[in-house]
């Protein structure tokens, strides 16, 4: 069956663009370019929310919509270290939609963009017959873009705030539990429809020199931690008692620590310091930034291992996070 990374790494062998101005191309979070006599480097991401597939119109607010459709954008571009500047959007709409629901969708990207710091410079319209889809692509600038690649035996894991309530979230729509019914509840569902994109946590990390590589989580540790060590050319042992999950799951008969593993859609950073930094490092982060979580370390065999429970032997984590092509 063909999956997700069999197709990007496809289309990287057979189709990726080389260039002098082309410093990353298919395969990070983002491309990054430098044109000639530019100071800093330029990150470009594009990511698509399609109606069925990505989201339910009776699940969220067109207002939500739109903060989502940009937020996964921008997440990429905290991934790479860049800090957001513009973005265009390419829209397809069902006949039965009108002005009030697009100028609700463009008010959510607008309030996020204006905390992020992007302009919408552009974009596309065009009528749909199968439902909602958002394209969006973005274009941030940092000085010292991060990468996936650089990763170290030895080297900590660590991942920012909460890992599993997006899923969770996902798991109450699923139900049909629109509205939540209690704080737990809304705050999972508020991580699902509005994710916050760690933006400034990822320009900061890149400009501090601690993190050797970094990513976001958009589809499960189990399937993004596999990608980041692919790039590095190591492997990884997780220790399950160190997630960061949202417990709170538990109560709509959800397992957190599945969810943690498994959900996506955190959009939370995923990176790695050297062993010999990682005290230095949690000393200098700053305390107004989302909590740190070590969930284990990078080693030279290859694959992911995990320990289920404290003392039991570490075995094989299997990918079953998001794909697009999975059935």
């Amino acid at each position: 069956m063909i999956d997700e990374n069999h197709i990007v790494s496809l289309l990287r062998r057979r189709f990726g663009g080389r260039g002098a101005e082309l410093i990353r191309g298919i395969g990070d979070d983002a491309a990054v370019l430098r044109p000639r006599g530019s100071r800093e480097y330029w990150v470009v991401t594009t990511d698509m929310l399609l109606e069925d597939v990505d989201f339910r119109r009776s699940w969220l607010t067109p207002a939500q919509l739109g903060h989502k459709a940009l937020a996964v954008n921008l997440s990429d571009l905290a991934a790479m270290g860049a800090r957001p500047r513009f973005y265009t959007v390419a829209l397809a709409l069902p006949a039965d939609l009108g002005e009030a629901w697009i100028e609700a969708l463009y008010r959510g990207m607008s309030k996020l963009a204006r905390r992020q710091g992007a302009l919408l410079i552009g974009g596309d319209l065009s009528r749909s017959p199968f439902g909602v889809q958002v394209t969006i692509t973005a274009i941030g600038t940092a000085s010292k873009p991060m990468y996936r690649s650089g990763g170290r035996p030895g080297d900590i894991l660590y991942v920012t705030g909460s890992l599993g309530k997006a899923a969770a979230g996902l798991a109450l729509l699923r139900r049909g539990r629109v509205q939540g019914r209690c704080l737990s509840e809304r705050r999972a569902l508020k991580a699902q429809r509005t994710p916050d994109p760690r933006c400034e946590v990822g320009a900061w990390l890149a400009g501090s020199g601690f993190a050797r590589c970094m990513m976001d989580l958009s589809d499960g540790i189990s399937m993004d931690l596999p990608r980041l060590c692919e790039a590095s050319g190591v492997g990884a042992e997780i220790f399950s008692e160190q997630l960061p999950m949202y417990p709170d799951s538990s109560g709509w008969q959800c397992d957190p620590v599945a969810l943690a593993l498994h959900g996506g859609e955190d959009f939370e950073l995923l990176f790695a310091v050297p062993a010999r930094k990682a005290e230095r490092f949690e000393e200098a982060y700053p305390p107004g930034f989302p909590p740190l979580s070590r969930i284990g370390y990078l080693r030279r065999a290859r694959g992911i291992v995990w320990a289920p429970r404290s003392g039991t032997a570490p075995q094989p984590l299997n990918a079953a996070g998001f794909d697009h092509f999975r059935i």
